[in-house]
């Protein structure tokens, strides 16, 4: 037996307004749940393996990439930066290389982060977004909670004149996207465990002429604040959720085209959310423009 026609859009209509009085709002105090106790990874967002256009390394070289000259390195330092760079756009258009490509790339991120390069924070810290495409050591939440049937765009945005910065990561391409939004200040230098007794002036010579050629040592570190956050839908609807917290962003090397940062271990974080993120963590960002060409920054 079928319901008459106004019987059917009677029942048709009191199902719309529960999806729309009931499920919608629970759907979406689920995800504020799920989203407050994952809020340390927008402090230091780890990488995102997606699927992204094709890129041919030579067309890269050639037309998009930027020569890191904002950084004091040696010849070897730049090659490492390059091939680095080349693996990471291979690996983030053909994610199912896997175990392949980061036997090469693991090598070359630790080249880099010894090499102990300075960096121009206006040239490589400040500007786009970049992309985290690799990261060594635990896989963080919000790495897994990302569909693998949508190219998701996931990184850090810094602004060094506003001092703040801003966290992103698409769970659903730019239809499901999570924000964050916090403060940047600098700590300042890391100092190295291993100092040479016999010159005292080693370190503070070194600094002064980093400061005077705008160049910054590395390790480097960073603090960012997390002052609140948002959950879009479809980029028409926000749901805004109060949330706070504190990260330190460790710069270990940084150019142009990509930085590598670590979540040093003595970081705060929002209460319940130290489980979520490993201590320790390296990520590798690379500049977005160069990973994906197409992706327009809405930030």
């Amino acid at each position: 037996h079928l319901p008459l026609p106004s019987t059917l859009y009677c029942w048709l209509g009191k199902q719309l307004l529960y999806l729309y009085t009931t499920m919608i709002p629970l759907l979406l105090l689920l995800l504020a749940a799920l989203y407050s106790r994952v809020v340390y990874c927008f402090v230091q967002p780890p990488t995102n393996i997606a699927i992204g256009k094709k890129l041919q390394w030579n067309n890269v070289i050639s037309t998009r990439a930027v020569s890191p000259s904002a950084v004091a390195t040696s010849s070897s330092t730049k090659q490492a930066s390059d091939e680095l760079l080349r693996l990471l756009i291979q690996k983030a258009d053909e994610p199912k290389t896997g175990d392949v490509l980061n036997k090469q790339i693991n090598p070359l991120v630790q080249t880099l982060i010894s090499s102990k390069s300075s960096f121009n924070p206006s040239k490589c810290i400040d500007g786009p977004l970049f992309a985290s495409i690799y990261f060594i050591g635990n896989t963080p939440l919000w790495e897994k909670i990302g569909s693998g049937a949508v190219r998701n765009v996931k990184g850090q945005k810094y602004d060094l004149n506003g001092n703040t910065f801003i966290n992103y990561a698409e769970i659903w391409g730019d239809s499901f996207c999570l924000k964050a939004i916090g403060e940047l200040s600098e700590i300042g230098p890391v100092q190295s465990a291993i100092v040479d007794d016999t010159n005292p002036f080693n370190s503070f010579t070194s600094l002064f002429a980093n400061k005077q050629s705008s160049l910054l040592p590395t390790p480097y570190d960073y603090e960012a604040r997390v002052t609140g956050a948002s959950i879009s839908l479809w980029n028409k609807f926000a749901l805004n959720l109060s949330i706070e917290g504190t990260g330190t962003v460790r710069v270990l090397y940084a150019d142009e085209n990509l930085r590598i940062f670590l979540s040093p271990t003595d970081t705060n974080v929002t209460k319940g959310a130290g489980d979520w993120e490993s201590e320790g963590l390296i990520v590798v960002q690379v500049r977005v423009g160069l990973v994906y060409d197409d992706w327009v920054d809405k930030l």
